[in-house]
């Protein structure tokens, strides 16, 4: 029976209306790169199935409730409501305005009005105009806080940025707030697009209530539904079957409904579902599970009923965490219906280094194809990433594949079921950035690993915390895993945890070391384990340095500590705290070695990050082929890849994540912590054959001074590392055995925390204390605001801030220079021979763009601040994403050989064999 005149139907309007409004199939949705218009009915038809498709097979168990819980409805209410959202995002496109933006199409329209007026983003005609018809529906409509209000805000923001309108906009109608809208027949055809799309969706009554956090992860799937579906090859293929007349669009629905999910997982966004089993069926070759393995993996499964937590595990380095990690991630994952996981590190090269041992784990472990992504801004290099393509490694059972390219898109990479990268792609996700739905859709449905826990800044911290705190809100599971972590950090990341999990009074145990904890997000209730560990002497003694001025002299310190290597071989680091420094240590190194009467010259090789990314990588596969843990050498004492004498001389980039080995372990004084974090790399793998010099493990510290023995900071070390927290290691630093791991939480705390117990505070830790105070200060006010205090999703994209930009403060104030080569034409090249020029092309190949990246070099923004320094990049650069931020630094052959440029009283020199080096006081 029809209902009757005037009565309001599921779609919205009046039967008698809906019948009067033939949808005009000439108004456009996508145009670019078709041989015809699309029509936005169709587009919003094809989103509408896309979301109710992600919402089945991309969204985790987890989330589905969580969303659904937060809108009051059954998880299959919710998944309809999405999917009718998701099938309105576009109607502004029904405006003067945006068709126009294709002359050709719009000539095809017929009776339609003129309109006035600027040029209005169609986004913000949705969120303008969609609030009055969903009132209609039923939506309440009361304030700008009700659901006709915030669907309208969620659906205007699919482009990446929320707007705002304020009470008196929300009361007045469409057309007076924004007179491009149009009247007439423009408005007869949105109406005639909601009222379709409601007919075909057919979605269930009215929500009561639409949270800011529930419509935050729901404008996500939105924007990811939309990409899926304005895919060329998609378009191209369903442009042949779009119906002629409106009686078609049903079938036109589900039809999409039928494609969506081949194209999810051509996307490369199918789940991934990780064997279950023991930790020996995870890690067969590990024979014997330590202690901390085996306590994970027999208590960890016995606190997980009530679903997600925080798991941190605190252990010495080359103790077996990150197995212990994998097994630990995938129970957590098992139990909160999570699958899948981001695995993050403090760096590029860390994450490069973990990618692979990644890789390896889901191809033994993963039952379907599923994409595991390297997310940070210079992936394309990694060769064991992209091959020779640029696509995303596609794990199986017994092999890898290449997943398509659409992973590979900027913003996409973090929406994959499995990932590594740099802790600021989870980071970002609490900054009030573009494209934040997106980000916080991508972390919510995975486990989040993060590793190296103790080496952030105060700033960087605190974002940790607000992170901590919404994915406790969201009932993620999470994994922080230290070597070195103070009391004070792991409560402060714990509390963050379980305050998002509405526990905000739970009592913090004290740190396990070496141990490991579980936070239930459920109950609130935390369990803490010991373990035992490997013990390990390690034998520390303390090495003057003379300084003069603000020059440290390690010469001396370094012969006698070295001399030994010289005559009976063995492998040894040497880990200085600036670029600089290491810079100088491998010259003088050097020139004694090739001074050396001898035929066994020991091995020298500098390692830092200010190598050219190409380089960089060919040093650290080198590094790690010869100080590693060899491959193909089942026992390591017969291995005859290791060299017979070599002298590694680095900077900090060897302290994380880097399986290496060496006889001995030479050190700039810095804080316990990182100390004991290079300590690691000392006699790390057993069964080596050490020569008779090296019997015990030896971390030997050199310590600048002065004539009269104080302590004397060279000038540049206070912008690496407190002074503080230098002058309170140097303190506890002399000849002595520290036990490991029993000494370890001690020496961290009382360098950490003990430091202002006593409240009698010097300048240094007044400064320390100012700086930590002012980083978490700056999180604080930088992220959005916790879950139960965002009150408009304005406040998640509010500020003006890039990406890039924010990227960048968070890789500590680095930018990407390029140092391009002058030839006697006076054009700009790639290379020393100069035979490739730079490219500028209107559209530039990505194999270009790899080469370029490949030569690019980070470097601290400050070095740069004498502005004409930098070089004009070619024009084209300015429209690539990849290109467009780079800083050109044009070299010149001098009279020395080398390629340079001086600026002011720097002078900038690209050498192979010492990376980028900054000579200061020179001139050409």
């Amino acid at each position: 029976m029809l209902p009757a005149r005037g009565a309001i139907v599921r779609g919205g309007l009046p039967r008698e209306t809906e019948e009067q409004m033939e949808i005009d199939l000439d108004l456009w949705g996508k145009s670019k790169g078709l041989d015809r218009p699309y029509p936005v009915i169709c587009h919003l038809l094809d989103a509408a199935a896309m979301a109710e498709a992600l919402w089945e097979s991309y969204l985790p168990p987890a989330l589905r409730s969580f969303i659904a819980n937060s809108l009051s409805v059954s998880e299959e209410a919710a998944r309809k409501l999405v999917g009718f959202w998701a099938g309105l995002h576009d109607i502004g496109k029904c405006m003067a305005c945006f068709q126009l933006q294709d002359p050709v199409a719009f000539g095809l329209l017929d009776g339609y009005p003129d309109v006035a007026g600027e040029n209005q983003r169609h986004e913000y005609a949705a969120h303008v105009w969609l609030s009055r018809p969903l009132s209609r529906m039923g939506y309440d409509a009361r304030s700008p806080r009700s659901a006709a209000f915030v669907v309208a805000q969620m659906l205007g923001g699919h482009h990446g940025r929320y707007s705002v309108r304020d009470h008196r906009e929300c009361r007045a109608p469409a057309a007076a707030v924004l007179p491009e809208l149009g009247d007439g027949k423009w408005e007869e055809q949105r109406e005639a697009l909601f009222s379709t799309v409601a007919r075909i969706v057919d979605p269930p009554s009215a929500p009561p209530a639409v949270t800011p956090v529930a419509a935050e992860l729901i404008c996500g799937l939105v924007i990811l539904a939309d990409w899926l579906v304005s895919q060329d090859v998609h378009l191209i293929k369903r442009l042949p079957e779009v119906p002629t007349v409106a009686d078609g669009l049903k079938a036109h629905y589900e039809r999409s409904l039928h494609l969506a999910p081949s194209l999810i997982d051509e996307a490369g966004l199918a789940p991934v579902h990780l064997r279950s089993g023991t930790f020996a069926d995870e890690f067969p070759h590990i024979e014997t599970p330590n202690d901390l393995q085996r306590s994970i993996s027999e208590n960890l499964p016995h606190l997980l009923s009530g679903g997600p937590g925080l798991l941190l595990v605190t252990a010495p380095m080359g103790a077996g965490k990150t197995e212990a990690v994998f097994h630990g991630a995938r129970l957590l994952g098992e139990a909160s219906g999570v699958p899948g996981f981001l695995f993050t590190l403090p760096t590029m090269a860390t994450a490069d280094q973990m990618y692979g041992r990644t890789r390896a784990y889901g191809e033994r472990r993963a039952e379907d194809d599923a994409a595991l992504t390297l997310l940070h801004s210079m992936s394309w290099l990694n060769d064991a990433y992209t091959g020779t393509g640029t696509d995303s490694t596609v794990i199986t059972d017994d092999t890898s594949l290449r997943a398509p390219e659409w992973l590979h898109g900027r913003k996409r990479g973090l929406l994959a079921s499995m990932g590594v990268g740099t802790v600021d792609q989870a980071l970002l996700a609490v900054l009030p950035l573009k494209h934040s739905a997106l980000r916080m859709l991508g972390l919510a449905t995975k486990v989040l690993i993060v590793d190296e826990v103790h080496a952030y800044d105060a700033y960087m911290q605190g974002l940790l915390a607000e992170t901590l705190t919404w994915l406790g809100a969201l009932g993620v599971p999470v994994v922080l895993m230290s070597a070195t972590l103070p009391t004070r950090i792991a409560s402060r990341l714990m509390a963050a945890y379980l305050r998002g999990a509405g526990h905000p009074d739970s009592p913090l145990p004290s740190i396990r070391y070496p141990g490991w904890a579980y936070a239930d997000a459920t109950t609130g209730q935390i369990s803490s384990f010991d373990v035992t560990a490997k013990a390990v002497d390690l034998h520390l003694e303390v090495r003057q340095a003379p300084i003069s001025g603000a020059v440290m002299d390690r010469s001396a310190a370094l012969r006698e500590l070295l001399n030994p290597l010289v005559e009976n071989g063995g492998c040894a680091a040497v880990v200085c705290n600036t670029v600089a420094e290491a810079q100088e240590t491998y010259r003088f190194l050097m020139k004694w070695f090739d001074g050396l009467q001898t035929d066994s010259v020991p091995e020298l090789t500098l390692l830092h990050a200010r190598f050219p990314a190409r380089r960089r990588e060919e040093l650290t596969r080198q590094v790690t082929a010869d100080f590693g843990k060899c491959s193909t050498c089942e026992d390591l004492a017969a291995c005859e890849h290791r060299p017979h004498a070599a002298v590694l001389v680095a900077t900090q980039v060897i302290e994380q994540s880097l399986d290496l080995d060496f006889d001995l372990l030479i050190s700039d004084l810095a804080p316990i912590a990182l100390l004991l974090q290079r300590a690691g790399r000392c006699h790390r793998h057993d069964g080596r054959i050490r020569p008779s010099w090296a019997a015990v493990p030896r971390l030997a510290v050199l310590r600048p001074s002065r004539a009269d023995g104080g302590l004397a900071l060279p000038g540049s070390w206070p912008f690496v590392y407190s002074r503080a927290l230098l002058r309170r290691t140097d303190e506890l630093l002399n000849d002595r055995v520290i036990a490991i791991p029993d000494d370890v939480q001690g020496l961290v705390e009382e360098v950490y925390d003990d430091a202002f117990a006593s409240g009698q505070l010097d300048d240094d830790a007044l400064e320390w204390l100012g700086q930590e105070m002012a980083g978490l200060s700056m999180a604080d006010v930088t992220a959005i605001p916790d879950p139960d205090e965002i009150s408009s999703l304005h406040e998640f994209t509010m500020s003006e801030a890039s990406e890039d930009l924010i990227s960048t403060r968070l890789g500590a104030d680095s930018v990407r220079v390029l140092c391009a080569y002058t030839g006697d034409d006076g054009a700009l090249y790639l290379d020393r021979d100069c035979s490739t020029k730079l490219p500028d092309l209107e559209k530039i190949p990505r194999r270009l763009i790899k080469q370029v990246l490949a030569e690019t070099i980070p470097l601290r923004a400050g070095l740069l601040k004498d502005r004409d320094i930098a070089t004009d990049p070619p024009a084209s650069w300015g429209s690539n994403a990849w290109l467009r931020d780079i800083t050109i630094i044009s070299l010149k052959r001098d009279t020395e050989g080398y390629f340079s440029k001086s600026v002011g009283p720097k002078r900038f020199v690209l050498d192979e064999r010492l990376g980028l080096w900054i000579r200061e006081g020179e001139q050409e």
